[in-house]
Protein backbone atom coordinates (compact mmCIF):
# COMPACT_ATOMS: atom_id res chain seq x y z
CA UNK A 1 0.00 0.00 0.00
CA UNK A 2 1.11 3.63 -0.63
CA UNK A 3 0.04 6.98 0.13
CA UNK A 4 -1.92 7.34 -3.22
CA UNK A 5 -4.43 4.72 -2.29
CA UNK A 6 -5.84 6.56 0.45
CA UNK A 7 -7.45 9.76 -0.92
CA UNK A 8 -9.01 12.58 0.95
CA UNK A 9 -12.36 11.29 1.69
CA UNK A 10 -11.47 7.54 1.77
CA UNK A 11 -12.09 5.31 4.80
CA UNK A 12 -9.28 2.81 6.90
CA UNK A 13 -9.15 1.08 10.19
CA UNK A 14 -5.46 1.64 12.03
CA UNK A 15 -3.48 -1.55 12.57
CA UNK A 16 -0.07 -2.42 14.33
CA UNK A 17 0.68 1.05 16.30
CA UNK A 18 2.89 0.16 18.17
CA UNK A 19 3.49 3.73 19.89
CA UNK A 20 -0.09 4.45 19.82
CA UNK A 21 -1.58 1.11 20.64
CA UNK A 22 -4.91 2.85 21.92
CA UNK A 23 -5.69 3.78 18.18
CA UNK A 24 -5.58 0.19 16.69
CA UNK A 25 -8.71 -1.02 15.37
CA UNK A 26 -10.35 2.52 15.76
CA UNK A 27 -11.72 3.51 11.99
CA UNK A 28 -10.55 6.80 10.58
CA UNK A 29 -11.09 9.14 7.69
CA UNK A 30 -8.22 10.22 5.17
CA UNK A 31 -7.19 14.01 4.64
CA UNK A 32 -5.27 12.72 2.00
CA UNK A 33 -0.84 12.78 1.88
CA UNK A 34 0.34 14.16 5.03
CA UNK A 35 1.69 17.99 4.52
CA UNK A 36 5.38 17.74 4.35
CA UNK A 37 5.84 14.11 3.83
CA UNK A 38 3.84 12.28 1.19
CA UNK A 39 4.47 8.96 2.15
CA UNK A 40 2.40 9.00 4.88
CA UNK A 41 -1.36 9.77 4.92
CA UNK A 42 -3.16 12.13 7.44
CA UNK A 43 -6.31 10.84 9.16
CA UNK A 44 -8.96 12.09 11.56
CA UNK A 45 -10.22 9.81 14.11
CA UNK A 46 -13.41 9.16 16.00
CA UNK A 47 -12.23 11.47 18.63
CA UNK A 48 -10.91 14.33 15.84
CA UNK A 49 -7.80 13.67 16.62
CA UNK A 50 -5.52 13.66 13.29
CA UNK A 51 -2.51 11.27 12.90
CA UNK A 52 0.05 10.68 10.23
CA UNK A 53 0.53 7.28 9.33
CA UNK A 54 2.12 5.04 7.40
CA UNK A 55 0.32 2.99 4.57
CA UNK A 56 0.95 -0.13 6.31
CA UNK A 57 -0.86 1.00 9.33
CA UNK A 58 -3.74 1.57 7.24
CA UNK A 59 -6.22 -1.28 6.56
CA UNK A 60 -8.91 -0.02 3.68
CA UNK A 61 -12.32 0.34 4.46
CA UNK A 62 -15.83 1.38 2.72
CA UNK A 63 -18.60 3.72 3.96
CA UNK A 64 -21.64 2.07 3.26
CA UNK A 65 -25.50 3.12 3.95
CA UNK A 66 -26.62 1.72 7.20
CA UNK A 67 -23.23 2.21 8.84
CA UNK A 68 -22.94 4.12 12.47
CA UNK A 69 -20.76 7.56 11.76
CA UNK A 70 -19.32 10.64 13.94
CA UNK A 71 -19.10 13.75 12.17
CA UNK A 72 -15.63 15.25 12.88
CA UNK A 73 -13.65 17.93 11.39
CA UNK A 74 -15.81 20.63 10.60
CA UNK A 75 -15.27 24.50 10.48
CA UNK A 76 -18.15 26.21 9.37
CA UNK A 77 -21.04 23.89 11.16
CA UNK A 78 -18.66 22.82 13.66
CA UNK A 79 -21.72 22.15 16.30
CA UNK A 80 -22.64 19.16 14.79
CA UNK A 81 -18.57 17.75 15.55
CA UNK A 82 -18.77 14.57 17.91
CA UNK A 83 -22.71 14.14 16.76
CA UNK A 84 -23.61 10.43 15.74
CA UNK A 85 -25.91 8.98 13.07
CA UNK A 86 -26.81 6.69 10.51
CA UNK A 87 -25.40 6.66 7.12
CA UNK A 88 -28.93 6.91 4.77
CA UNK A 89 -27.73 7.06 1.21
CA UNK A 90 -25.25 9.49 -0.94
CA UNK A 91 -26.01 12.40 -3.07
CA UNK A 92 -23.78 13.25 -6.10
CA UNK A 93 -19.92 13.76 -3.06
CA UNK A 94 -22.03 13.98 -0.35
CA UNK A 95 -23.05 11.45 2.44
CA UNK A 96 -26.69 11.68 3.73
CA UNK A 97 -27.21 11.31 7.48
CA UNK A 98 -30.24 10.42 10.01
CA UNK A 99 -28.22 12.29 13.39
CA UNK A 100 -28.82 10.84 16.62
CA UNK A 101 -30.34 12.61 19.35
CA UNK A 102 -33.25 14.94 20.27
CA UNK A 103 -33.15 16.71 17.15
CA UNK A 104 -33.22 14.32 14.93
CA UNK A 105 -32.13 15.92 11.82
CA UNK A 106 -31.35 14.46 8.21
CA UNK A 107 -28.06 16.51 7.15
CA UNK A 108 -25.61 15.63 4.15
CA UNK A 109 -21.36 15.48 4.39
CA UNK A 110 -18.60 15.20 2.93
CA UNK A 111 -16.97 11.60 3.25
CA UNK A 112 -13.74 13.35 4.94
CA UNK A 113 -15.96 14.48 8.09
CA UNK A 114 -17.58 10.92 8.47
CA UNK A 115 -15.81 8.44 10.89
CA UNK A 116 -17.22 4.69 10.55
CA UNK A 117 -18.27 3.70 14.63
CA UNK A 118 -18.71 0.15 15.40
CA UNK A 119 -22.36 -1.17 15.16
CA UNK A 120 -24.66 -1.42 18.33
CA UNK A 121 -24.97 -4.40 19.76
CA UNK A 122 -28.35 -5.84 21.49
CA UNK A 123 -26.89 -6.45 24.83
CA UNK A 124 -30.32 -8.20 25.93
CA UNK A 125 -29.69 -11.07 22.67
CA UNK A 126 -30.86 -14.47 23.68
CA UNK A 127 -27.34 -16.50 23.45
CA UNK A 128 -27.24 -19.72 21.02
CA UNK A 129 -27.83 -22.61 23.66
CA UNK A 130 -24.74 -24.88 23.90
CA UNK A 131 -23.74 -26.59 21.12
CA UNK A 132 -25.89 -25.15 18.39
CA UNK A 133 -24.09 -24.21 15.26
CA UNK A 134 -23.72 -20.44 13.45
CA UNK A 135 -25.40 -22.16 10.89
CA UNK A 136 -28.79 -23.79 12.00
CA UNK A 137 -29.67 -20.27 12.07
CA UNK A 138 -32.33 -18.31 8.84
CA UNK A 139 -31.35 -16.02 7.20
CA UNK A 140 -34.07 -13.22 7.68
CA UNK A 141 -36.48 -12.75 5.22
CA UNK A 142 -35.96 -8.98 5.27
CA UNK A 143 -32.31 -9.89 3.82
CA UNK A 144 -33.38 -11.82 1.25
CA UNK A 145 -35.38 -9.09 -0.08
CA UNK A 146 -32.86 -6.55 -0.06
CA UNK A 147 -30.07 -9.75 -1.54
CA UNK A 148 -32.73 -9.27 -4.36
CA UNK A 149 -33.01 -5.65 -4.76
CA UNK A 150 -32.01 -4.07 -8.01
CA UNK A 151 -29.98 -1.28 -6.47
CA UNK A 152 -26.51 -2.48 -4.96
CA UNK A 153 -26.65 -0.20 -2.63
CA UNK A 154 -28.92 -1.92 -0.70
CA UNK A 155 -27.74 -5.51 -1.68
CA UNK A 156 -24.18 -4.13 -0.39
CA UNK A 157 -26.03 -3.38 2.60
CA UNK A 158 -27.71 -6.51 3.72
CA UNK A 159 -24.43 -8.35 3.08
CA UNK A 160 -22.57 -6.44 5.27
CA UNK A 161 -25.58 -7.19 7.80
CA UNK A 162 -24.78 -10.96 6.81
CA UNK A 163 -21.30 -10.68 7.08
CA UNK A 164 -20.77 -10.82 10.70
CA UNK A 165 -22.88 -13.53 11.44
CA UNK A 166 -21.87 -15.75 8.49
CA UNK A 167 -18.49 -16.93 8.84
CA UNK A 168 -19.53 -19.34 6.14
CA UNK A 169 -20.65 -16.15 3.72
CA UNK A 170 -17.33 -14.66 3.80
CA UNK A 171 -15.59 -17.93 2.41
CA UNK A 172 -17.86 -17.95 -0.32
CA UNK A 173 -17.70 -14.24 -1.14
CA UNK A 174 -13.97 -14.93 -1.66
CA UNK A 175 -14.41 -17.80 -3.84
CA UNK A 176 -16.22 -15.32 -6.08
CA UNK A 177 -14.03 -12.98 -6.11
CA UNK A 178 -11.32 -15.00 -6.35
CA UNK A 179 -12.74 -15.74 -10.27
CA UNK A 180 -11.43 -12.46 -11.60
CA UNK A 181 -8.94 -11.41 -9.08
CA UNK A 182 -5.12 -12.76 -8.80
CA UNK A 183 -4.14 -10.91 -5.42
CA UNK A 184 -1.92 -13.53 -3.63
CA UNK A 185 -3.87 -13.80 -0.20
CA UNK A 186 -7.11 -14.38 -2.13
CA UNK A 187 -5.46 -16.34 -4.51
CA UNK A 188 -4.07 -18.74 -1.80
CA UNK A 189 -7.83 -19.06 0.28
CA UNK A 190 -9.26 -19.80 -3.07
CA UNK A 191 -6.97 -22.84 -3.95
CA UNK A 192 -8.15 -24.01 -0.38
CA UNK A 193 -11.96 -23.17 -0.57
CA UNK A 194 -13.04 -24.19 -4.01
CA UNK A 195 -10.17 -27.49 -3.63
CA UNK A 196 -8.10 -26.08 -6.38
CA UNK A 197 -11.15 -25.58 -8.98
CA UNK A 198 -11.20 -21.96 -8.71
CA UNK A 199 -14.87 -21.54 -10.33
CA UNK A 200 -16.21 -19.72 -7.20
CA UNK A 201 -18.18 -22.70 -5.74
CA UNK A 202 -17.45 -23.50 -1.53
CA UNK A 203 -16.28 -26.83 -1.25
CA UNK A 204 -14.07 -26.65 1.60
CA UNK A 205 -15.44 -24.74 4.47
CA UNK A 206 -12.78 -23.58 6.63
CA UNK A 207 -12.32 -25.36 10.45
CA UNK A 208 -11.72 -23.06 13.04
CA UNK A 209 -8.34 -22.33 13.78
CA UNK A 210 -7.31 -23.87 10.05
CA UNK A 211 -4.15 -23.53 8.33
CA UNK A 212 -3.86 -22.51 4.52
CA UNK A 213 -0.74 -23.31 2.76
CA UNK A 214 0.72 -20.57 1.53
CA UNK A 215 -0.03 -18.29 3.78
CA UNK A 216 -0.20 -20.11 6.94
CA UNK A 217 1.02 -17.05 9.09
CA UNK A 218 -1.99 -15.27 8.60
CA UNK A 219 -5.55 -16.02 10.47
CA UNK A 220 -7.32 -17.42 7.45
CA UNK A 221 -10.93 -16.93 8.82
CA UNK A 222 -10.08 -13.21 9.53
CA UNK A 223 -8.49 -12.73 6.12
CA UNK A 224 -11.67 -13.93 4.55
CA UNK A 225 -13.96 -11.52 6.59
CA UNK A 226 -11.83 -8.83 5.60
CA UNK A 227 -11.37 -9.30 1.80
CA UNK A 228 -15.40 -9.74 1.92
CA UNK A 229 -15.99 -6.34 3.74
CA UNK A 230 -13.50 -4.72 1.93
CA UNK A 231 -15.13 -5.50 -1.92
CA UNK A 232 -18.78 -5.30 -0.76
CA UNK A 233 -19.43 -3.00 -3.35
CA UNK A 234 -18.34 -5.33 -6.26
CA UNK A 235 -20.08 -8.31 -4.15
CA UNK A 236 -23.50 -6.35 -4.68
CA UNK A 237 -23.35 -6.35 -8.21
CA UNK A 238 -22.22 -10.62 -8.08
CA UNK A 239 -24.72 -10.86 -6.28
CA UNK A 240 -28.02 -9.39 -8.33
CA UNK A 241 -26.43 -11.39 -11.34
CA UNK A 242 -26.15 -14.28 -9.04
CA UNK A 243 -22.55 -14.65 -10.36
CA UNK A 244 -21.18 -17.58 -9.14
CA UNK A 245 -24.43 -18.59 -7.32
CA UNK A 246 -23.96 -15.79 -4.69
CA UNK A 247 -27.37 -14.74 -3.97
CA UNK A 248 -28.19 -18.54 -4.55
CA UNK A 249 -25.84 -19.44 -2.10
CA UNK A 250 -27.77 -17.19 0.59
CA UNK A 251 -30.91 -18.17 -0.42
CA UNK A 252 -30.06 -22.22 0.17
CA UNK A 253 -29.38 -21.22 3.40
CA UNK A 254 -25.35 -20.71 3.17
CA UNK A 255 -24.94 -24.14 1.23
CA UNK A 256 -23.69 -24.45 -2.84
CA UNK A 257 -27.36 -25.00 -4.80
CA UNK A 258 -25.47 -27.15 -7.15
CA UNK A 259 -23.93 -29.56 -4.55
CA UNK A 260 -27.66 -29.63 -3.27
CA UNK A 261 -29.24 -30.38 -6.38
CA UNK A 262 -26.58 -33.20 -7.36
CA UNK A 263 -27.15 -34.93 -3.92
CA UNK A 264 -30.99 -34.68 -4.43
CA UNK A 265 -30.53 -36.52 -8.15
CA UNK A 266 -28.46 -38.90 -7.22
CA UNK A 267 -30.09 -42.14 -6.75
CA UNK A 268 -30.87 -44.16 -3.98
CA UNK A 269 -29.87 -47.75 -3.39
CA UNK A 270 -32.15 -50.20 -2.87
Amino acid sequence: MEARDFPRGSHAQITGLAAKPEFNEQHCASLGPSPGNAERVTVVTKTGAQLSLKPLNLRQSELLPGNRVVVQGLTNAAKYNGQTGEVLSWQGDRWIVDLEGETKERKSFKSENLVILPALLNTRKRSAPEGEEPEAKKVKTADMKDLDSTDERVVGQALARLLPEWPVLAMKCVCVLATKQTVTIMHELAVHLTDKQNDGLLRRPLRPGEKVKGIEELDALEQCQYLAEKRLRALAGHCRINYCDLYGFVKAGMKEPKFNRQAQQTPQMP
